[in-house]
């Protein structure tokens, strides 16, 4: 067994080196030693979460003060974030790889059909069912395709690629896994390429690693930060001090400015939590056609039916009451959810005696739901992935994921603060602007219009229309999603590395995940990653002779 060794990192030549063993890193890794490579695989936490692991992603926050605090929105250990998310499997869309002149000069230097194709290989590691993310509503016909209800997303069971992958890491004689070895630097050879790269552990020890090809896995803004140390000694790397490293920082907008009456029973039913042939949960949410999106020129935004705020007692309901009570236990809710929704759903804290009083009078409604639930979410052998409640009036909140526009001013630099190994803290400065704003606001009106056109339901705003955009802002932005941070470009000017997600002047640096998305969609980010992880870990097999290398 070869994995977690501790020794062997200085000294030799490895083969190829992955940073970061996150969900990207240990794709990457797994396809590589299926593609026959030997695979050294460098996680900076522990086998499980620490604080003190998670002290080094701290960092400087300006401009907006809502950005996740990274204690929270990150996990440096084995499986890195997935040990956090709420697993959620869904691609990006044919659209986001289109130009769109007045929305976005960005582009993808691919075409869809070339990230497509490594679907099926993504839902096998996410463990989310075959790749199939459109089903219909059964018993629901709607001609008007203005928008669209059959839009899945996905669930990973398990959610965390540790628990998911950790077995074959550890029988695998091709990857080398290394805890509590944070890379720290990078060193250039004469002709751009990475020499080695600077590893420290918590202890103190210091080791140079070499090997034939180097990937960063480690996340938007580290990965950002680690590129952005080795710019500071060589500043025209990645396109320069003015070039697009660290910049177009996206996330996503998401929350409620709107409330909808469903006018069916079997519509209500089919924006439930499903489980198809294949045994995993699915979900329906609803999107904007591309030809609306064209046509109105607005961004990429899915809207699913949500339950009203667990924190306010009208809701009258003992199920929500009793989620609010258990979120706002921090040693309770931690158990169930990851700390970023959680106090997203507990925040600010509300009188505890109204959600006692709901539990007492909705007892026998506490009682039906409680088993189904507990079995379900703990006991059975495919995991409901969230709750949702639903109610006799058919009545929900709308719930928003929008795309977030890349503009160079948001953006990932440096600060003048040090961590405890020396790397200076990442200063991020998240913008949501007017352009990313208008377009939520009119894509809402336009699904009302389209739910009262084919009688789906009635939506009605939650605020007056002159303080949606206030409203908006109020709910953005985001922290728990980092894309565009490395994007990809034709050129080094337009992005930090290639079609191929090979770092522009190095010819043996590349960079895996969300970092490297030049638009951010309406998807979560985690999916694509793994689709474009698999496409980068066969094309980087393909240029390394793979002969009879050991994991280092």
């Amino acid at each position: 067994m070869l994995a977690d060794r501790q020794d062997g990192l200085s000294g030799r030549d490895h083969n190829i080196c992955i940073i970061g063993s996150g969900p990207i890193g240990i794709v990457t890794a797994l396809e590589l030693a299926r593609q026959g490579q030997a695979v050294t695989l460098l996680e900076s936490g522990a086998h499980m979460a620490s604080v003190e692991a998670s002290r080094h992603s701290r960092a400087e926050i300006v401009g907006t003060p809502k950005h996740a605090d990274m204690m929270v929105a990150v996990q440096r250990s084995l499986g890195g974030t997935s040990n956090l998310w709420g697993a959620g499997c869904v691609p990006l869309d044919p659209i986001d790889f289109e130009r769109r002149p007045g929305l976005t000069d960005a582009s993808w230097p691919l075409e869809y059909r070339d990230f497509a194709r490594y679907f099926a290989d993504a839902c096998r590691y996410a463990n989310c069912g075959p790749p199939v993310f459109e089903d219909e509503p059964p018993g629901v016909d709607l001609g008007d395709r203005a928008f669209r209800c059959s839009n899945l997303i996905r669930f990973a069971d398990p959610s965390s690629f540790r628990i998911a992958h950790e077995a074959e890491i550890m029988r695998s004689r091709r990857i080398a896994l290394h805890l509590d070895a944070t890379v720290t630097g990078m060193e250039l050879a004469t002709d751009g390429r990475i020499a080695s790269v600077t590893v420290r552990r918590r202890t103190g020890e210091v080791a140079t690693v070499k090997a034939k090809v180097f990937i960063v896995a480690c996340g938007g803004i580290e990965t950002a930060r680690l590129l952005l140390g080795v710019q500071r000694t060589a500043p025209g790397r990645f396109g320069g001090l003015d070039g697009p490293l660290g910049r177009h920082y996206m996330g996503h907008l998401s929350g409620e400015i709107a409330q909808m009456r469903l006018s069916s029973g079997t519509l209500d039913a089919g924006f439930d939590f499903f489980r198809g042939a294949h045994g995993r949960y699915a979900r329906r949410r609803i999107i904007a056609s591309d030809d609306v999106q064209r046509r109105e020129n607005v961004t990429n935004i899915s809207f699913w039916p949500f339950m009203p705020p667990f924190r306010d007692a009208a809701h009258r309901s003992a199920v929500l009451s009793l989620a609010y009570l258990a979120l706002s236990m921090p040693a309770v809710g931690r158990r169930l959810v990851s700390e970023h929704l959680r106090e997203r759903n507990s925040t600010p804290r509300a009188a505890v005696a109204p959600h006692l009083g709901n539990l007492v009078t909705g007892l026998p409604e506490l009682l039906r739901f409680m088993p189904r639930f507990v079995h379900g979410r703990f006991l059975a052998d495919t995991r409901l992935p969230g709750l949702h409640v639903r109610n006799a009036g058919r009545r929900y909140g709308v719930h928003y994921h929008a795309e977030h526009l890349p503009h160079p001013d948001s953006r990932i630099s440096l600060s003048n603060h040090q961590d405890e190994l020396g790397m200076p803290r990442a200063r991020i400065d998240m913008r949501v602007s007017e352009a990313d704003v208008l377009p939520i606001i009119r894509t809402h009106q336009l699904l009302r219009d389209w739910a009262a056109r084919t009688g789906l339901g009635q939506l009605e705003w939650l605020c007056e229309e002159h303080d949606m955009a206030a409203r908006v802002l109020a709910q953005a932005p985001d922290g728990v999603h980092q894309i565009g941070t490395a994007r990809m470009g034709a050129n080094q000017r337009a992005g930090v590395v290639d079609g191929d997600c090979r770092v522009f002047g190095s010819s043996n640096l590349f960079v895996a995940g969300s970092a490297v998305f030049p638009t951010s969609g309406q998807a979560n980010p985690t999916f694509s990653a793994i689709a474009l992880a698999v496409r980068l870990a066969r094309y980087v097999a393909a240029e390394v002779p793979t002969h009879s290398f050991a994991a280092g």
